[in-house]
């Protein structure tokens, strides 16, 4: 069985890109594609049913690697923002107050710890009502008024 690196390193598949790269917009991508699949349509049925299928797998492998890794980065943009406050403000009381969970649901989700053999990450409404609760204790914090 073949995958997506063999047929990346297949020279007819190289010398598309080549031949793609070099274009400067005068000759139109369809034709180049038209040109070289009709050059280049010497591929037995049994690899273009392996391309198919193999390729299609590591494709959606790639995309599942490349969306952990905005999640990721999406989980890392939270703990900078939140830069030293982490240190100052309770994560269990907003953990029970704004979402009725336990402290470690709220930390597991802030660093992006594994729980049961998955990423814990907050969902986009979790999100939502967490910047929500940061906001709202702001607010509170900003009332405060001493004589």
């Amino acid at each position: 069985m073949r995958n997506i690196i063999d047929y990346i390193e297949e020279p007819r598949f190289k010398s598309l890109m080549l031949e793609l790269s070099k274009s400067n917009g005068s000759e139109d991508v369809d034709d180049i594609i038209k040109r070289y699949n009709d050059a280049n349509g010497n591929l037995t049925e049994e690899e273009k049913a392996s391309y198919g299928s193999n390729v299609a797998a590591d494709i959606e492998k790639i995309l599942k690697v490349v969306d952990e890794d905005l999640e990721a980065l999406k989980a890392e943009k939270i703990r900078s923002a939140m830069g030293e406050l982490g240190n100052a403000i309770s994560f269990a009381y907003i953990a029970k107050h704004y979402f009725g969970k336990s402290q470690s649901w709220l930390t597991q989700r802030l660093n992006g710890s594994k729980v049961n053999g998955k990423t814990a990450r907050f969902n986009k409404s979790e999100l939502i009502q967490f910047q929500n609760a940061i906001h709202d204790l702001g607010r509170k914090l900003s009332a405060i008024v001493f004589l």
